[in-house]
């Protein structure tokens, strides 16, 4: 009886896939199945996955609809085989060790009030450095990927971490069809892509149920390897998506506070790009401020003309506040 679904959203990223799905066919541990949603490439991957990896349940879209509803499209699909426990989200731009399924759903038994499981993630290119061992909050509301460009020894304990960052994480049944807002939506299907996850782990969190980080189960990740390290589509649903969150979740006094504290940081910003200090340059290597400053002031007008809807799902998600306890 399987009952762990892999779910792997794809866009143009046939050049991960044997990397990926090769190191899946590897693993120990077999109880698992496939479902490789396409998000409309135009580079043959799904010719590619149904030629190599004919066991694979392939769902074909016609255009690129984003993270959160190709994911939606999967984990329905995958929690429609009702033997299905765990659900496993999974980049394309991954290799996994061949036992990253196995300690993952051995964590998740191991911890009851789970309803996430974060993988050690190390960087692809520089496998002795971390590039994620879960998500992490700071006062502005900013999420982090903790430990990130940290050595990859570090790190070693199982522990309860926020949430659980999107790249590979494993999630239990129970706790998508409890935080979801309608049937079907699992991640937010307007946050498109960015801090989907960070939103999840909120609603997960507030549901009264746990994430655990899993040092044993070990991930290596080419980091922005679909939407790129710089680019100016990755800015908008950052800066956007990042308020979506805030309103969905935060209780109201926290909202001020984190608020402020963001203020504060987009004041700093600002004066560091101009001052061209390397991490703010690097982000908008190669954009003029201006074309950046009208990506966040784009970014701003969105959540201005979403707060109706924003509020809707924040009731939703009030209303469940926790459901588990």
């Amino acid at each position: 009886m399987i009952n762990i679904a892999v779910i792997i959203v794809n866009w143009n990223g046939k050049k991960y896939l044997k990397d990926c799905f090769g190191s899946l066919q590897d693993h120990t541990y077999k109880n698992f199945k496939i479902i490789f949603v396409d998000n409309g490439s135009k580079d043959d991957s799904v010719d590619f996955v149904g030629k190599n990896y004919p066991e694979t349940e392939i769902i074909k879209l016609q255009k690129n609809t984003g993270f959160c509803f190709g994911y939606n499209i999967g984990i329905k699909k995958a929690l429609e085989d009702k033997n299905v426990k765990y659900v496993v989200i999974l980049n394309n731009d991954t290799k996994l060790d061949e036992k990253y399924v196995e300690k993952l759903v051995n964590c998740a038994e191991r911890h009851p009030d789970a309803g996430s499981i974060q993988p050690k993630i190390l960087n692809f290119f520089e496998k002795n450095k971390i590039d994620c061992a879960g998500i992490y909050i700071t006062r502005d509301g900013t999420a982090h990927n903790r430990g990130y460009g940290e050595s990859g020894k570090k790190y070693g304990e199982e522990k309860e971490i926020f949430g659980a960052n999107g790249t590979a994480s494993l999630f239990t049944g129970e706790a998508l069809e409890k935080t979801q807002f309608r049937k079907g939506e699992y991640f937010d299907n307007g946050h498109f892509a960015f801090y989907e996850d960070v939103d999840l782990a909120w609603r997960i969190k507030l549901a009264g149920l746990k994430s655990y980080y899993c040092p044993r189960s070990i991930v290596y990740h080419v980091h922005s390897g679909t939407a790129g390290k710089t680019s100016l589509m990755k800015a908008y649903y950052l800066h956007r998506n990042y308020f979506f969150t805030i309103i969905k979740n935060y209780p109201c006094g926290l909202m001020v506070k984190t608020l402020f504290w963001r203020l504060l940081s987009y004041v700093r910003l600002v004066f560091n790009v101009f001052r061209k200090k390397k991490r703010e340059t690097e982000f908008v290597s190669g954009q003029s401020k201006a074309r950046v400053a009208i990506v966040i002031l784009r970014a701003w007008g969105s959540v201005i003309w979403n707060i109706p809807g924003l509020l809707k799902k924040r009731h939703i998600i009030q209303k469940r506040k926790g459901e588990f306890h």
